[in-house]
């Protein structure tokens, strides 16, 4: 039976404290069994009843499941989240999450899975519970300015899902997520960010080389953030995750949804299209959030919006790899914190991250001027030729 009302958290007592005095070791998996039954807990679905009150405590609900809130380890010592995949397909959507290589959740940013639950017609992934929840709600929904995520939080947030993109899209073997977006990029009490959902993920075959590092598949993922070569030839590559986090870049620049109605109504064409036109036009600063506008260095917006539009270039093959991505955005953040700090800098590590502006709009220098008002020339140096040393300067 459901709980009329959700017990006191403070209380520390769990609302079965007779079925539940504490947490059953679970029977260990023989070697037949599959890797991640032998590395993961299991679970009963008792448990799981007990530990959801009864999945009383309705978490949201995911594209291919149900999500519950929940408490593990004797009263409210540990929360959880728990998905159930329905019997309808869902086997399938497990086994997915289920199934990507332990080492790949070996990474800070990658969400952990504590254990599973197989009894009965549906299948079930306890996983780590994100205080936070994910980047989505944080930018959308309706927030004071105690919780508006700040610049250079953003900033941190992105750095820290790219990472986590790069690890996944490294070693043997690569895996493809497949659905990057917001929503998947989960925030921990520390608003660490996290990758989250691989019921669509795909292996790419060892075999194949880097230029050919595709899987053919049906369309799958999330309007808004999908590949449009994807649409177009069903192939999809690790070039589609990067086009799908450049439209989380643009997204947390301006707080503005990828399927933003009113963008569509106003300017005749979608989300990313104008935020793309903005970067040709120099108009990067009708992207911005209004709500940001003091905290943002002009130069650092424009290199933000750049790799942004890198990403998201329609030509899979001319968009950066994730490992540049996490380099250009470290990079931006070290710059912004020079700027704040009045720390000088190297004007050739500027000009290699700060695209020049079509048409120069800023004013003629003055006298002690800080140093990243200056416009600078464009520069042959990438990112891989950067020398740490050369950054700061006497």
């Amino acid at each position: 039976m459901v709980a009329s009302e959700s017990p006191d958290p403070s209380s520390g007592k769990h609302p079965f404290p007779k079925l539940f005095p504490f947490w059953r070791k679970s029977k260990k998996p023989n070697q037949d069994s599959a890797p991640w039954a032998r590395l993961y807990q299991r679970f009963t679905l008792e448990e799981l009843r007990v530990a959801t009150q009864n999945f009383g405590l309705n978490f949201g609900k995911g594209g291919f499941s149900y999500v519950y809130k929940g408490f593990i380890n004797g009263g409210f010592k540990e929360r959880v989240v728990v998905k159930m995949y329905p019997s309808l397909n869902g086997h399938q959507f497990f086994l997915r999450e289920m199934e990507l290589p332990s080492k790949k959740r070996d990474h800070p940013n990658i969400l952990s899975i504590i254990g599973y639950c197989i009894d009965g017609p549906h299948r079930y992934v306890v996983s780590e519970y994100m205080p936070h929840r994910d980047l989505h709600g944080q930018l959308h929904g309706k927030t004071d300015s105690k919780t508006l995520l700040s610049w250079r939080k953003r900033l941190e947030i992105c750095i820290g899902a790219a990472r986590g993109l790069e690890f996944l899209h490294s070693g043997t073997p690569s895996i493809i997520h497949r659905d990057i977006k917001s929503s998947n990029i989960l925030l921990d009490k520390n608003w660490f960010p996290r990758i989250s959902d691989f019921e669509i993920s795909r292996s790419v075959p060892t075999s194949l080389s880097e230029s050919d590092s595709h899987v053919s598949t049906g369309v799958a993922g999330t309007m808004g953030y999908l590949d449009p070569e994807l649409l177009g030839t069903g192939h999809v590559t690790m070039k589609s995750d990067v086009y799908s986090f450049g439209v989380v870049l643009f997204e947390v620049l301006s707080a503005r949804n990828p399927v933003d109605r009113t963008i569509l109504e106003e300017q005749g064409i979608n989300a990313t299209q104008w935020w793309r036109q903005c970067v040709e036009d120099d108009r990067v600063g009708e992207i911005l959030d209004p709500r940001m506008k003091d905290e943002v260095a002009a130069e650092c917006l424009r290199a933000y919006a750049d790799i942004a539009y890198k990403c998201s270039n329609e030509r899979g093959s001319e968009r950066p790899t994730m490992a540049d991505v996490v380099k250009r955005l470290e990079l931006i953040l070290l710059f912004q914190e020079c700027i704040q700090a009045d720390v000088p800098f190297s004007p050739s590590w500027l000009s290699c991250i700060v695209p020049p502006p079509k048409k120069s709009t800023l004013p003629p220098l003055k006298k002690n001027e800080p140093l990243f008002e200056i416009e600078f020339r464009d520069s042959d140096i990438s990112v891989s030729d950067y020398d740490s040393d050369e950054l700061l300067r006497d």
